[in-house]
């Protein structure tokens, strides 16, 4: 079978629609659940994606959104990938002394690195601009 056709399928057998209410957020984490699968195919990670952004859609209107500051999200997301600052700064370039600083508070995060980040951990380079958004 196709992966087209396996994905029309998927999308017949699932009907995902926009999340417009508690109870549709409560179905399509439940659909989420059936399609999480070990290596799923093509078309099951198609439509895995396409459910999980309007959940994220749906959170993100409906839920708030702790404010941190952008050094607490990079420790955060060093925390979580067990990854060092060493490993972070050979990955991404930015320098040691520059990561080591954001973690601290010392100093912000350039657009740039912010940009690289976002890239690194695969989050928005939003998430590590917000202090500095919201001093001026």
């Amino acid at each position: 079978m196709s992966t087209v056709t396996e994905y029309r399928d998927l999308l017949v057998e699932y009907l995902p629609r926009p999340i417009r209410s508690e109870r549709d957020y409560r179905h399509a984490l439940r659909q989420l659940e059936q399609l999480i699968v070990p290596r799923p195919g093509t078309a099951r990670s198609q439509l895995i994606e396409v459910i999980s952004t309007l959940v994220e859609q749906y959170e993100s209107r409906t839920l708030p959104t702790p404010s941190i500051s952008p050094g607490a999200m990079l420790a955060h997301l060093l925390e979580a990938r067990q990854m060092t600052r060493a490993e972070l700064a050979r990955q991404t370039g930015i320098s040691p002394a520059t990561i080591s600083s954001a973690l601290t508070g010392n100093r912000g995060i350039s657009k740039t690195n912010a940009i690289l980040l976002g890239r690194q951990f695969n989050v928005s380079p939003a998430v590590f601009l917000a202090e500095t958004d919201q001093r001026g």
